[in-house]
């Protein structure tokens, strides 16, 4: 079990440091100028707790380091549907959001993490922390922005060049929800030269640092939230692998990697810094290029308007679950004269079966003959000229859903919108697995009812091989989101109707090489 967010009865601890903030001291200008330290100490007297809420978050912070030590989503919940905590549970001495270290100088990281800081609250909700002493001076303002947004504006004199952490880590994922597909690792994020870059916990042997370019932010990420700051002046981003105790008693257990990242300057650093949700209407109002974070891979191009089209079928319906049926019938409409063509073309494929097995029963005997194999490859494709067929156009509509079932895939797995959505009945969670698998059952046997209506010119070996992929492809979405077996299933049943459509449809047509039947109406 990952550790557990801090308790909402512990929040309300009273800072007896608090005063009239002052005015904002004047910032130096530029990044990489530090001040003397402070000439008299400031420091807090009392460990306390400091919360600043909205609608849409609430964030506590404590005066020991003046970090952040819990950041609790309103609208977004945890499996036991308790408002959803942000702020990794770690033990000391794990650095905490809005935490200041420096590289290569422990006793300084342990002083600003550690020290008490005198608090001062200001008008909308600003509040400032400042400690100071002969060896070090920091001063942390912290003011929420509109929504998920908060203004940042930290100053550092004495030391070195440090990193203002963003975060370590994110949420508390469950066993449960690791095991379901639902959660996926957290991991650094960054803009760079390249566009943005991903960097893995798993992979994060050692520190690693990028300029940001202008308008650029760093942060951490899974795949329905994040934590990013975004600084106004240049600065580099630093993200660092974290060292955890093993989890139980056993001790040769592998803790699960960490990775802790933020911005590294001199001087002073202003930034804007967002904790919330990967929802693209919200990321892309914050106008710092958050947007970028939600990644719906190779079909990104196919995603964006998929998950458009399910919000807006939601919208009407209410329920994501519906929302998939609506969006997966639009989908089969749009691609029933492509179906249809590609079962004409096995229908046509069928009658050429023999004409086609004569060719090659031929060729039979010279299967090591170079130019006598590429003399029936020519008399087929003028038998397939002639007879008006395409040998690709029965493969293509398939190979069109590939695509589509992949992009569908990544808005299941990677949309926030579709966390904890339920569909009906035992489906609670559409992003989740269906541990019943009673979907997957129905998906399977639709594909056998599908294979059985579809016309095939294979032989019994060839045919033995097909029969058995139904299977494979239960095999491969056993684990997959319950959501994108659902369009699945659902998207099988419609080409079974499809099929018996056009089924019906080519009752009419008359037979290859005979003219059509006029039935004469009677005077």
């Amino acid at each position: 079990m990952g550790p557990r967010p801090p308790r909402r009865a512990a929040l309300p601890v009273p800072v007896p440091t608090a005063v009239a903030l002052p005015a904002p001291t004047a910032a130096p200008s530029g990044a990489s100028v530090a001040a003397a330290p402070a000439a008299e100490r400031i420091a807090g007297t009392q460990e306390g707790l400091t919360t600043i809420e909205n609608d849409v978050v609430r964030a506590t912070f404590s005066n020991r380091g003046a970090v952040l030590t819990s950041l609790v989503l309103r609208r977004h919940f945890d499996d036991q549907k308790r408002p959803l905590e942000l702020v990794r549970g770690l033990p000391d001495p794990a650095t905490k959001p809005f935490a200041v270290v420096f590289p290569g100088n422990a006793e300084l990281t342990k002083l600003s993490t550690g020290a008490l800081y005198a608090v001062e609250r200001g008008p909308g909700q600003t509040v400032r922390f400042r400690y100071g002493d002969e060896r070090l001076s920091v001063t942390k303002e912290i003011r929420p922005a509109a929504g998920y947004l908060f203004d940042a504006k930290v100053t550092v004199a004495g030391g070195s060049e440090y990193t203002l952490v963003v975060a370590t880590g994110l949420r508390n994922p469950t066993p449960g929800e690791r095991a379901s597909r639902y959660v996926m690792p957290a991991e650094a994020v960054g803009t760079s030269g390249n566009g943005v870059q991903r960097v893995a916990a798993r992979k994060l042997t050692g520190e690693q640092r990028w300029d940001l370019p202008a308008g650029g932010f760093v942060g951490i990420e899974d795949n329905y939230f994040l934590a990013a700051i975004a600084p106004r002046r240049p600065a580099a981003a630093r993200v660092f692998p974290v060292a955890q105790p093993a989890p139980g008693p056993d001790p040769a257990a592998k803790p699960d990697p960490l990775v802790s990242g933020g911005v590294a300057a001199a001087g002073t650093v202003d930034a804007r810094v967002f904790f919330g949700p990967k929802d693209v209407e919200i990321l892309e109002k914050t106008g710092l290029g958050l947007e970028k974070t939600v990644n719906f891979g190779w079909f990104g191009i196919l995603a964006r308007p998929l998950l458009w089209l399910l919000k807006k079928a939601y919208a009407w319906s209410g329920n994501f679950g519906l929302a998939i049926l609506l969006v997966t019938l639009l989908i089969r409409i749009l691609l029933f004269p492509l179906m249809h063509k590609s079962y004409a073309s096995m229908k046509k494929m069928q009658k050429l079966a023999p004409k086609m097995n004569a060719i090659r029963d031929r060729y039979k005997k010279a299967k090591t003959d170079a130019a006598q194999r590429a003399k029936m490859n020519q008399e087929l494709m003028a038998l397939y000229q002639a007879e008006g067929y395409n040998p690709m156009s029965g493969c293509f509509p398939v190979l069109l859903q590939l695509p589509i079932l992949v992009a569908f895939y990544n808005v299941l797995s990677r949309a926030v919108e579709l966390r904890h959505a339920p569909f009906v009945l035992w489906i609670h969670d559409l992003s989740a697995v269906d541990k019943s698998y009673l979907l997957l059952i129905l998906m399977i046997v639709t594909m056998y009812i599908q294979q059985a209506m579809t016309p095939s010119t294979v032989d019994p070996m060839q045919k033995k091989i097909f029969m058995a992929m139904p299977l494979l492809w239960g095999f491969m979405l056993k684990d997959m989101p319950s959501g994108l077996v659902l369009y699945w299933l659902f998207s099988n049943v419609l080409t079974i109707l499809q099929q018996m459509l056009i089924n019906r449809m080519g009752r009419d047509e008359p037979p290859a090489g005979k003219p059509a039947r006029v039935k004469m109406a009677r005077a």
